[in-house]
């Protein structure tokens, strides 16, 4: 298990423990609605689900404030031949929903594949042409729309590291800020089959 800690903020990649909890949150009706996927899941589904991303081209973590968890981030199908993956993130805490607590969990994951692995100079993301606050949160941190995406429903995004990298100067800052922090990273974790060599090789080094 890795976990990522940074602005008064921990990411805690997900365990088998955590799906039940994730599973009850994702079939909330407020939370599906946000959601391509509409359908309620099973618990055999989320097991199954939770099989099918136990691994190395795949991480979820749980967002974690003052060890309460308030949603999930991922990155996920990790290709490291084109260095690209996909991201995704859902709030269900509704005092979390509008704070800068999303964009600075994005912030921290992000800059952790980008610049501390360097394993990525793409991320691509899946947003709903309904659902406007998602796309104003994803512009925010430098996402833009693919072309000949107008007449899709679930559009794509792309973000590349150089833009990520001009736009979280000021993020930084405001994560800085707000957090009262000096803004470290702190990184926990061993090595495990479910890593990437990139990471095992990352954790073995900072140990």
């Amino acid at each position: 298990m890795i976990s990522l800690d940074q602005y008064g903020i921990t990411l805690k990649r997900i365990t088998e423990e955590d799906i039940e909890l994730i599973r009850n949150k994702r079939n909330t009706p407020a939370i599906r609605a946000r959601m391509a996927y509409r359908k309620k899941i099973s618990s055999a589904e989320q097991k199954l689900w939770f099989q099918s991303i136990n691994n190395q081209l795949n991480y979820y973590f749980l967002i974690k404030i003052d060890f309460k968890p308030i949603g999930v981030i991922n990155c996920k199908e990790v290709n490291i031949v084109d260095q690209y993956g996909e991201g995704g993130i859902f709030i269900w805490d509704e005092n979390y929903v509008g704070t800068p607590y999303p964009t600075f969990a994005s912030l921290i994951l992000l800059d952790f594949i980008f610049n501390e692995l360097c394993i990525g100079n793409l991320s691509f993301a899946r947003i709903l042409s309904s659902n406007s606050g998602a796309q104003r949160y994803n512009k925010m941190l430098g996402y833009v729309k693919m072309p000949r995406q107008e007449n899709i429903d679930n559009q794509w995004y792309v973000l590349t590291k150089e833009t990520f990298n001009k736009k979280s100067i000021l993020l930084k800052k405001a994560a800085k800020a707000f957090s009262k922090s000096e803004g470290k990273l702190i990184v926990r974790g061993g090595i495990c089959k479910e890593n990437l060599n990139e990471l095992n090789a990352y954790l073995e080094q900072n140990a």
